[in-house]
């Protein structure tokens, strides 16, 4: 079954970028706004001129310093990966909104919004959470994002990535009450 995999670990990052054609980059006229430029192989258009290349450790300097962490499919050749804030509490602190304190000894601890990814695989497209649970295959892009629109639905408050075959991603929020099923 595929999954997804979260990371904070430089060696593996780098090894999974590079493995697939990958090289550190930022795009252009920002202050270290982090890609992964993948110019080389099959599915790649080579440089894009949009991106900066830089040294790999300037880009884990950024990704440290923003305290991020690297959700990504291991499962072949797949290239979707996506740049989490590595804590909730600090996702909060840069909204402004105050980060709330850890849950006391008996008090249930308040779930983190469940991710929702689809993405290609060897073997057509996948949709599964961001832990790799639920992960079911599909022919088809269109019946995988069906089918993760449903699950996204279902699971409210929750946000559905899906991967393009450019190795772009499109972030869908779907928020307030969970949905009643149908």
């Amino acid at each position: 079954m595929a999954s997804a995999t979260r990371t904070r670990d430089h060696d593996q990052i780098r090894a999974w970028a590079e493995d697939r054609g990958g090289i550190p980059t930022v795009v252009k006229g920002t202050e270290g706004l982090l890609r992964i430029d993948f110019i080389e192989g099959a599915e790649s258009h080579g440089r894009e001129p949009s991106l900066e290349e830089v040294s790999w450790e300037r880009w884990f300097e950024l990704f440290d310093d923003n305290e991020l962490a690297f959700l990504f499919s291991p499962e072949g050749e797949s290239r979707f990966f996506k740049l989490v804030s590595a804590q909730p509490a600090d996702k909060a602190r840069k909204t402004g909104r105050p980060a709330q304190a850890a849950p006391r000894a008996g008090q249930k601890q308040k779930r983190q919004r469940p991710v929702v990814l689809v993405s290609k695989e060897e073997r057509g497209w996948q949709v599964a959470f961001a832990d790799g649970e639920q992960a079911q295959h599909y022919p088809t892009k269109a019946e995988a994002v069906q089918h993760g629109r449903e699950l996204a639905r279902s699971h409210q408050p929750c946000e559905l990535v899906i991967e393009r075959v450019d190795g772009e991603e499109e972030h869908i929020e779907y928020g307030g009450q969970p949905a009643s099923p149908r």
